[in-house]
């Protein structure tokens, strides 16, 4: 029995490996470009506002909604309407 999720995908396509890549990163250590202003922050620099139901992350620049993560009763939803990039 395989111990770690990845020795169980066979064969694999090489756009698999690319989003493994792209969501097994630290997102504090990312930085984001506003598609408001164009300005890019460290990710993990900026306020978050909100609670324990839904957060989001303003541009420093402009104060534009960079990203909103909310809970819902099927799980979390994550929009980056206001991102142009992230990069990681």
């Amino acid at each position: 029995m395989a111990d770690n999720i990845a020795d169980l995908i066979l064969g694999g396509d090489p756009g698999t490996h690319l989003l493994q890549q792209a969501f097994s990163f630290d997102i504090t250590l990312t930085k984001i470009r506003c598609a408001a202003c164009n300005t890019v922050s460290g990710l993990g620099s900026l306020a978050v506002d909100g609670g324990s139901l839904e957060v989001r992350v303003r541009c420093a620049d402009c104060g534009s909604d960079l990203m909103r993560a909310r809970r819902t009763q099927k799980g979390c939803v994550l929009e980056m309407q206001g991102a142009r990039h992230l990069y990681f």
